[in-house]
Protein backbone atom coordinates (compact mmCIF):
# COMPACT_ATOMS: atom_id res chain seq x y z
CA UNK A 1 0.00 0.00 0.00
CA UNK A 2 2.65 2.47 0.60
CA UNK A 3 4.50 1.70 -2.23
CA UNK A 4 1.02 2.88 -4.45
CA UNK A 5 0.59 5.73 -2.29
CA UNK A 6 4.15 6.55 -3.54
CA UNK A 7 3.73 5.80 -6.77
CA UNK A 8 0.29 8.02 -7.00
CA UNK A 9 2.68 11.21 -5.45
CA UNK A 10 5.02 10.52 -8.17
CA UNK A 11 2.52 10.55 -10.71
CA UNK A 12 1.21 13.98 -9.18
CA UNK A 13 4.41 15.69 -8.60
CA UNK A 14 5.11 14.94 -12.54
CA UNK A 15 1.42 16.49 -13.51
CA UNK A 16 1.89 19.19 -11.32
CA UNK A 17 5.04 20.12 -12.78
CA UNK A 18 4.11 19.96 -16.13
CA UNK A 19 1.30 22.22 -15.17
CA UNK A 20 3.75 24.85 -13.97
CA UNK A 21 5.71 24.40 -16.81
CA UNK A 22 2.58 24.94 -19.26
CA UNK A 23 2.02 28.24 -16.78
CA UNK A 24 5.29 29.98 -16.83
CA UNK A 25 7.99 28.85 -18.73
CA UNK A 26 10.07 30.80 -16.72
CA UNK A 27 10.21 28.62 -14.35
CA UNK A 28 11.71 26.11 -16.77
CA UNK A 29 13.85 28.26 -19.32
CA UNK A 30 12.10 26.88 -22.25
CA UNK A 31 9.59 27.57 -24.72
CA UNK A 32 6.25 25.85 -24.81
CA UNK A 33 6.61 22.54 -26.42
CA UNK A 34 4.09 23.07 -29.57
CA UNK A 35 2.71 21.56 -32.65
CA UNK A 36 3.42 23.32 -36.38
CA UNK A 37 1.16 26.66 -36.49
CA UNK A 38 -2.14 25.81 -38.30
CA UNK A 39 -3.36 27.95 -41.12
CA UNK A 40 -5.46 30.94 -40.14
CA UNK A 41 -8.84 29.72 -41.20
CA UNK A 42 -10.69 31.49 -43.97
CA UNK A 43 -13.60 33.57 -43.35
CA UNK A 44 -16.99 32.18 -44.28
CA UNK A 45 -18.72 35.65 -44.06
CA UNK A 46 -19.32 36.74 -47.31
CA UNK A 47 -17.91 41.18 -47.52
CA UNK A 48 -17.39 43.69 -50.09
CA UNK A 49 -13.93 44.87 -51.43
CA UNK A 50 -12.52 46.91 -53.19
CA UNK A 51 -10.54 46.32 -56.46
CA UNK A 52 -7.35 47.58 -55.31
CA UNK A 53 -3.89 46.88 -56.81
CA UNK A 54 -1.97 49.83 -56.84
CA UNK A 55 -1.86 52.89 -54.32
CA UNK A 56 -3.57 55.99 -55.54
CA UNK A 57 -0.65 58.33 -55.49
CA UNK A 58 2.93 57.08 -55.98
CA UNK A 59 4.08 56.09 -52.76
CA UNK A 60 7.07 57.03 -51.21
CA UNK A 61 8.49 53.85 -49.50
CA UNK A 62 10.47 55.13 -46.67
CA UNK A 63 11.81 52.49 -45.33
CA UNK A 64 12.85 49.33 -47.88
CA UNK A 65 15.50 46.67 -47.77
CA UNK A 66 17.17 46.14 -50.85
CA UNK A 67 20.44 44.28 -50.10
CA UNK A 68 19.52 41.92 -52.47
CA UNK A 69 20.15 44.52 -55.11
CA UNK A 70 23.70 44.04 -56.64
CA UNK A 71 22.73 44.08 -60.82
CA UNK A 72 20.98 46.46 -62.59
CA UNK A 73 18.56 43.31 -63.75
CA UNK A 74 17.80 43.21 -60.34
CA UNK A 75 17.30 47.22 -60.16
CA UNK A 76 14.95 46.65 -63.45
CA UNK A 77 12.77 44.10 -62.03
CA UNK A 78 12.19 45.89 -58.89
CA UNK A 79 11.41 49.25 -60.90
CA UNK A 80 8.96 47.12 -63.00
CA UNK A 81 7.18 45.42 -59.40
CA UNK A 82 6.83 49.64 -58.42
CA UNK A 83 5.45 50.37 -61.68
CA UNK A 84 2.82 47.76 -61.21
CA UNK A 85 2.04 48.49 -57.67
CA UNK A 86 1.92 52.12 -57.65
CA UNK A 87 5.60 52.39 -55.55
CA UNK A 88 6.79 56.08 -56.81
CA UNK A 89 10.21 55.90 -55.24
CA UNK A 90 11.94 53.19 -52.85
CA UNK A 91 14.46 54.52 -49.97
CA UNK A 92 16.56 51.70 -49.86
CA UNK A 93 18.20 50.97 -45.94
CA UNK A 94 20.79 49.07 -47.18
CA UNK A 95 22.60 51.21 -48.99
CA UNK A 96 25.84 50.59 -46.70
CA UNK A 97 28.68 52.30 -45.48
CA UNK A 98 32.43 52.94 -47.18
CA UNK A 99 33.23 50.62 -49.55
CA UNK A 100 29.96 48.91 -49.33
CA UNK A 101 27.87 52.47 -49.61
CA UNK A 102 29.94 52.98 -52.73
CA UNK A 103 29.22 49.75 -54.24
CA UNK A 104 25.69 50.21 -54.03
CA UNK A 105 25.32 53.70 -55.09
CA UNK A 106 27.24 53.05 -58.59
CA UNK A 107 25.38 49.74 -59.49
CA UNK A 108 22.14 52.26 -58.17
CA UNK A 109 23.06 55.43 -60.35
CA UNK A 110 21.30 54.86 -63.46
CA UNK A 111 17.66 54.28 -60.80
CA UNK A 112 18.24 56.99 -58.72
CA UNK A 113 15.03 58.98 -59.69
CA UNK A 114 13.02 55.53 -58.07
CA UNK A 115 15.32 53.97 -55.62
CA UNK A 116 17.53 55.92 -53.36
CA UNK A 117 20.41 54.63 -50.62
CA UNK A 118 20.57 55.57 -47.12
CA UNK A 119 24.03 55.57 -45.46
CA UNK A 120 23.56 52.78 -42.82
CA UNK A 121 26.60 52.63 -39.99
CA UNK A 122 29.05 50.54 -39.55
CA UNK A 123 29.67 49.74 -35.79
CA UNK A 124 32.46 47.59 -35.93
CA UNK A 125 35.13 49.42 -33.69
CA UNK A 126 32.52 51.64 -31.43
CA UNK A 127 34.27 51.68 -27.80
CA UNK A 128 37.32 51.99 -29.92
CA UNK A 129 39.02 56.02 -29.46
CA UNK A 130 38.12 58.25 -32.45
CA UNK A 131 34.99 56.00 -33.58
CA UNK A 132 32.44 58.69 -33.08
CA UNK A 133 34.52 61.74 -35.48
CA UNK A 134 35.29 58.80 -37.83
CA UNK A 135 31.85 57.79 -38.02
CA UNK A 136 30.97 61.41 -38.54
CA UNK A 137 33.51 62.11 -41.37
CA UNK A 138 32.70 59.19 -43.23
CA UNK A 139 28.58 59.71 -43.25
CA UNK A 140 29.36 63.27 -44.42
CA UNK A 141 31.43 61.89 -47.04
CA UNK A 142 28.65 59.38 -47.88
CA UNK A 143 25.92 62.64 -48.00
CA UNK A 144 28.02 64.29 -50.41
CA UNK A 145 28.49 61.12 -52.32
CA UNK A 146 24.70 60.75 -53.03
CA UNK A 147 23.33 59.29 -48.94
CA UNK A 148 19.64 61.01 -48.69
CA UNK A 149 19.67 59.62 -45.14
CA UNK A 150 21.20 57.67 -42.61
CA UNK A 151 19.46 54.38 -41.26
CA UNK A 152 19.76 53.71 -37.47
CA UNK A 153 18.63 50.14 -36.42
CA UNK A 154 17.41 48.11 -33.45
CA UNK A 155 21.11 47.09 -32.58
CA UNK A 156 21.58 50.22 -31.17
CA UNK A 157 19.86 49.99 -27.47
CA UNK A 158 19.67 46.09 -27.41
CA UNK A 159 22.80 44.31 -29.22
CA UNK A 160 25.46 47.33 -28.79
CA UNK A 161 27.35 46.96 -25.50
CA UNK A 162 30.26 48.70 -23.88
CA UNK A 163 33.24 47.29 -22.46
CA UNK A 164 31.75 46.76 -19.20
CA UNK A 165 28.77 45.24 -20.84
CA UNK A 166 26.25 47.74 -20.11
CA UNK A 167 23.84 48.53 -23.52
CA UNK A 168 24.61 51.58 -25.77
CA UNK A 169 21.44 53.83 -25.61
CA UNK A 170 20.63 56.54 -28.16
CA UNK A 171 21.61 59.02 -26.56
CA UNK A 172 25.23 58.24 -25.93
CA UNK A 173 27.64 61.30 -26.71
CA UNK A 174 29.27 59.24 -29.63
CA UNK A 175 26.46 59.63 -31.55
CA UNK A 176 25.98 63.29 -31.24
CA UNK A 177 28.46 64.15 -34.25
CA UNK A 178 26.14 61.73 -36.35
CA UNK A 179 22.92 63.38 -35.19
CA UNK A 180 24.77 66.74 -35.82
CA UNK A 181 26.00 65.69 -39.27
CA UNK A 182 23.09 64.96 -40.51
CA UNK A 183 21.19 68.29 -39.23
CA UNK A 184 23.85 69.78 -41.12
CA UNK A 185 23.10 68.33 -44.41
CA UNK A 186 19.15 68.16 -44.01
CA UNK A 187 19.30 65.01 -43.89
CA UNK A 188 16.80 62.26 -42.32
CA UNK A 189 17.96 59.82 -39.50
CA UNK A 190 15.79 56.96 -40.58
CA UNK A 191 15.58 54.76 -36.79
CA UNK A 192 14.31 51.32 -35.45
CA UNK A 193 15.18 51.68 -31.47
CA UNK A 194 13.24 49.26 -29.14
CA UNK A 195 11.26 46.45 -30.45
CA UNK A 196 7.74 44.81 -30.74
CA UNK A 197 6.09 44.64 -27.24
CA UNK A 198 5.37 41.26 -27.24
CA UNK A 199 9.26 40.22 -27.83
CA UNK A 200 9.37 41.61 -23.98
CA UNK A 201 6.86 39.56 -22.37
CA UNK A 202 6.53 35.81 -21.31
CA UNK A 203 6.36 33.46 -23.92
CA UNK A 204 2.80 31.77 -23.58
CA UNK A 205 -0.54 31.59 -24.27
CA UNK A 206 -1.28 34.95 -23.30
CA UNK A 207 1.22 36.66 -25.58
CA UNK A 208 -0.64 36.95 -28.86
CA UNK A 209 3.07 36.96 -30.84
CA UNK A 210 2.93 33.55 -29.25
CA UNK A 211 -0.27 32.84 -30.09
CA UNK A 212 0.42 33.98 -33.75
CA UNK A 213 3.63 31.53 -33.76
CA UNK A 214 6.80 33.36 -32.62
CA UNK A 215 8.39 31.37 -29.76
CA UNK A 216 6.62 28.52 -29.89
CA UNK A 217 10.10 26.10 -30.36
CA UNK A 218 12.60 29.01 -29.79
CA UNK A 219 12.86 31.61 -27.82
CA UNK A 220 15.22 33.67 -30.35
CA UNK A 221 14.06 37.37 -30.58
CA UNK A 222 12.36 37.19 -27.08
CA UNK A 223 13.34 39.49 -24.89
CA UNK A 224 12.03 38.54 -21.37
CA UNK A 225 14.24 38.04 -18.51
CA UNK A 226 17.55 38.25 -20.95
CA UNK A 227 19.32 40.83 -19.24
CA UNK A 228 18.30 43.26 -22.05
CA UNK A 229 16.90 47.04 -21.43
CA UNK A 230 13.31 47.58 -21.04
CA UNK A 231 11.58 49.40 -23.41
CA UNK A 232 11.42 52.43 -21.03
CA UNK A 233 15.05 52.48 -21.02
CA UNK A 234 15.38 52.76 -24.66
CA UNK A 235 12.28 55.08 -25.15
CA UNK A 236 14.21 57.69 -22.96
CA UNK A 237 17.34 57.47 -24.08
CA UNK A 238 15.30 58.11 -27.19
CA UNK A 239 13.28 61.63 -25.84
CA UNK A 240 17.09 62.79 -24.59
CA UNK A 241 18.04 62.12 -28.15
CA UNK A 242 15.16 63.96 -29.85
CA UNK A 243 16.03 66.65 -27.25
CA UNK A 244 19.52 67.37 -27.29
CA UNK A 245 19.65 67.22 -31.02
CA UNK A 246 16.59 69.54 -32.00
CA UNK A 247 18.14 70.43 -35.75
CA UNK A 248 17.72 66.49 -36.86
CA UNK A 249 14.80 65.21 -38.02
CA UNK A 250 14.09 61.98 -36.84
CA UNK A 251 11.66 59.45 -38.93
CA UNK A 252 11.11 56.65 -35.55
CA UNK A 253 9.98 53.42 -37.68
CA UNK A 254 7.31 51.40 -37.35
CA UNK A 255 5.39 54.03 -35.25
CA UNK A 256 8.50 54.72 -33.16
CA UNK A 257 7.45 50.81 -31.88
CA UNK A 258 4.49 52.39 -30.17
CA UNK A 259 1.62 51.17 -32.15
CA UNK A 260 0.27 49.20 -28.98
CA UNK A 261 -0.45 52.75 -27.29
CA UNK A 262 -1.22 55.44 -29.36
CA UNK A 263 -1.21 57.78 -26.75
CA UNK A 264 2.65 57.44 -26.43
CA UNK A 265 2.72 57.84 -29.75
CA UNK A 266 0.86 61.36 -29.50
CA UNK A 267 3.31 62.41 -26.20
CA UNK A 268 6.10 61.59 -28.49
CA UNK A 269 5.02 63.80 -31.55
CA UNK A 270 3.31 66.93 -29.07
CA UNK A 271 6.93 66.54 -27.38
CA UNK A 272 9.37 67.02 -30.34
CA UNK A 273 8.70 68.73 -33.14
CA UNK A 274 11.69 67.17 -34.77
CA UNK A 275 10.06 64.06 -34.35
CA UNK A 276 8.10 61.90 -37.53
CA UNK A 277 6.71 58.23 -37.47
CA UNK A 278 6.67 55.76 -40.40
CA UNK A 279 4.33 53.03 -40.49
CA UNK A 280 6.27 49.90 -41.69
CA UNK A 281 5.28 46.40 -40.09
CA UNK A 282 2.72 48.25 -38.30
CA UNK A 283 -0.31 47.65 -40.33
CA UNK A 284 -1.35 44.24 -38.62
CA UNK A 285 -1.56 46.24 -35.46
CA UNK A 286 -3.04 49.36 -36.61
CA UNK A 287 -5.73 47.58 -38.70
CA UNK A 288 -7.42 46.71 -35.57
CA UNK A 289 -8.39 49.70 -34.30
CA UNK A 290 -9.41 51.51 -37.62
CA UNK A 291 -11.20 54.45 -36.31
CA UNK A 292 -8.65 55.16 -33.76
CA UNK A 293 -5.72 55.17 -35.42
CA UNK A 294 -7.61 57.28 -38.35
CA UNK A 295 -8.31 59.96 -35.66
CA UNK A 296 -4.43 60.06 -35.15
CA UNK A 297 -4.04 59.70 -38.92
CA UNK A 298 -5.90 63.29 -39.26
CA UNK A 299 -4.52 64.87 -36.59
CA UNK A 300 -1.15 64.09 -37.61
CA UNK A 301 -1.45 63.99 -41.14
CA UNK A 302 1.76 66.27 -41.54
CA UNK A 303 4.10 63.97 -39.15
CA UNK A 304 3.10 60.49 -40.61
CA UNK A 305 5.32 58.36 -43.62
CA UNK A 306 4.68 55.57 -45.90
CA UNK A 307 6.81 52.30 -45.93
CA UNK A 308 6.90 49.23 -45.80
CA UNK A 309 9.84 46.99 -44.49
CA UNK A 310 9.58 45.14 -47.79
CA UNK A 311 12.16 43.85 -50.10
CA UNK A 312 11.91 42.67 -53.80
CA UNK A 313 10.67 39.29 -53.37
CA UNK A 314 7.53 40.57 -52.00
CA UNK A 315 3.81 40.34 -54.15
CA UNK A 316 1.49 42.32 -54.85
CA UNK A 317 -1.47 40.28 -53.93
CA UNK A 318 0.01 39.05 -50.45
CA UNK A 319 1.75 42.34 -49.49
CA UNK A 320 1.86 45.28 -51.00
CA UNK A 321 -2.12 45.67 -51.90
CA UNK A 322 -3.23 45.54 -48.70
CA UNK A 323 -1.12 48.44 -47.40
CA UNK A 324 -3.86 50.33 -50.38
CA UNK A 325 -6.91 48.73 -48.73
CA UNK A 326 -6.15 49.91 -44.93
CA UNK A 327 -5.10 53.46 -45.89
CA UNK A 328 -7.58 53.96 -48.98
CA UNK A 329 -10.61 51.75 -48.15
CA UNK A 330 -13.29 51.29 -45.76
CA UNK A 331 -13.11 47.12 -46.38
CA UNK A 332 -13.34 44.91 -43.64
CA UNK A 333 -11.94 41.93 -42.29
CA UNK A 334 -8.81 41.08 -44.55
CA UNK A 335 -5.69 39.96 -44.77
CA UNK A 336 -2.66 42.16 -43.36
CA UNK A 337 0.82 42.47 -44.97
CA UNK A 338 2.33 39.63 -42.74
CA UNK A 339 6.19 40.07 -42.94
CA UNK A 340 6.29 36.54 -41.69
CA UNK A 341 4.69 33.37 -42.39
CA UNK A 342 4.86 30.15 -40.60
CA UNK A 343 4.93 26.86 -43.09
CA UNK A 344 1.19 26.81 -43.70
CA UNK A 345 0.56 30.23 -44.75
CA UNK A 346 -0.29 31.51 -41.10
CA UNK A 347 0.82 35.27 -40.27
CA UNK A 348 3.58 34.93 -37.17
CA UNK A 349 3.29 38.76 -36.36
CA UNK A 350 -0.51 38.64 -36.08
CA UNK A 351 -2.96 35.85 -35.99
CA UNK A 352 -6.31 38.22 -37.39
CA UNK A 353 -7.52 40.09 -40.01
CA UNK A 354 -7.80 43.96 -40.09
CA UNK A 355 -10.10 46.97 -41.62
CA UNK A 356 -9.13 49.89 -43.34
CA UNK A 357 -9.42 53.59 -42.44
CA UNK A 358 -10.83 54.93 -46.28
CA UNK A 359 -8.30 57.66 -45.95
CA UNK A 360 -9.75 61.53 -47.36
CA UNK A 361 -7.27 62.45 -50.65
CA UNK A 362 -5.42 65.28 -49.09
CA UNK A 363 -3.88 62.86 -46.07
CA UNK A 364 -3.59 60.17 -48.28
CA UNK A 365 -1.46 62.31 -50.56
CA UNK A 366 0.78 63.73 -47.37
CA UNK A 367 1.42 60.09 -45.96
CA UNK A 368 1.86 58.67 -49.45
CA UNK A 369 4.40 61.21 -50.91
CA UNK A 370 4.28 65.00 -49.69
CA UNK A 371 5.53 64.37 -46.25
CA UNK A 372 8.30 62.63 -47.56
CA UNK A 373 9.62 64.95 -50.25
CA UNK A 374 10.56 67.47 -47.53
CA UNK A 375 13.59 65.09 -46.75
CA UNK A 376 14.09 64.03 -50.46
CA UNK A 377 14.27 66.97 -52.98
CA UNK A 378 16.33 65.02 -55.19
CA UNK A 379 13.00 62.40 -56.43
CA UNK A 380 10.88 65.51 -56.45
CA UNK A 381 10.83 66.31 -60.40
CA UNK A 382 10.36 62.24 -60.53
CA UNK A 383 7.36 61.90 -58.38
CA UNK A 384 6.20 64.75 -60.16
CA UNK A 385 6.31 63.35 -63.64
CA UNK A 386 4.84 60.19 -62.24
CA UNK A 387 1.84 62.29 -61.26
CA UNK A 388 1.56 64.33 -64.41
CA UNK A 389 1.57 60.61 -66.33
CA UNK A 390 -1.40 59.68 -63.96
CA UNK A 391 -3.95 62.24 -64.92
Amino acid sequence: MRQWFLAVALLVAAGWSAALSQQDPARTGSPFPSPEVPAIPKALIKLPRTDITRAKYPAIDFHFHGRRLSTADEYRALVRLMDETGVGVICNMDGGFGKAFDQNMRVGAPFQDRIIQFARLDWEGINEPGWSQKAAEELERAFRAGAQGLKINKALGLDLRNPDGAYIQSDDPRFDAVWETCARYNKPVMIHTSDSIGRFLPIGPENERYEAGLWRTNTEGNYYKTGHPAPEVIEKARENMHARHPRTRFVNAHVAMLYYDMDKVTALLDRYPNADVEISASVQDLGRAPRLVREFFLKYQDRILFGSDGNPGRGIEEFWAPHWRFLETLDEHFDHPAQLRSATGAPLHGRWRIYGMGLPDEVLRKVYYQNALRYLPSVRASVQKQLTARR
